[in-house]
């Protein structure tokens, strides 16, 4: 059986989830997994995980920074935030959006800072676009 888990720091979000395939944000690109794929640990970006389990429901969700390890027996995810469309107010994201250019825009940051309100800001457009919002 090929299972996906999906974990964050709070959260169990998916747990022993038969898996047909997924669709990961690594950090070098998309990365596609079928049932067979060699074994792998790679780090995610920002961005859309999309997912269809063996009963063909396909599932999708915003996803933040985090790792990936690929097994036989399945996708283990460790995300620092895994967020699904209905946990999305989307005047919350824009307005912080806003906040977080507007910060990297005006102030004079150093590097760490300036990586974080980056970070930030992907993880932001990530749920923008899980609900295929404009940014």
């Amino acid at each position: 059986m090929f299972k996906l888990n999906l974990v964050t720091p709070e959260k169990k979000v998916v747990m022993d989830q038969e898996l047909a395939e997924i669709t990961l944000p690594a950090f070098a690109g998309e990365l596609n997994i079928l049932p067979g794929h060699s074994p792998l640990l790679t780090t995610l970006a920002a961005g859309i995980l999309k997912y269809k389990l063996k009963s063909g429901e396909s599932k999708k969700m915003a996803l933040s920074w985090g790792y990936c390890q690929v097994s036989s027996e399945g996708v283990n995810v460790l995300a620092e935030i895994a967020v699904e469309s209905d946990e999305i107010d989307v005047k919350v994201i824009q307005e912080n959006l806003k906040g977080f250019e507007r910060k990297l825009i005006a102030e004079h940051l150093n590097d760490e800072d300036w990586s974080k309100a980056h970070h930030e800001i992907e993880r932001l457009k990530a749920e923008l676009n899980l609900l295929n919002v404009k940014h």
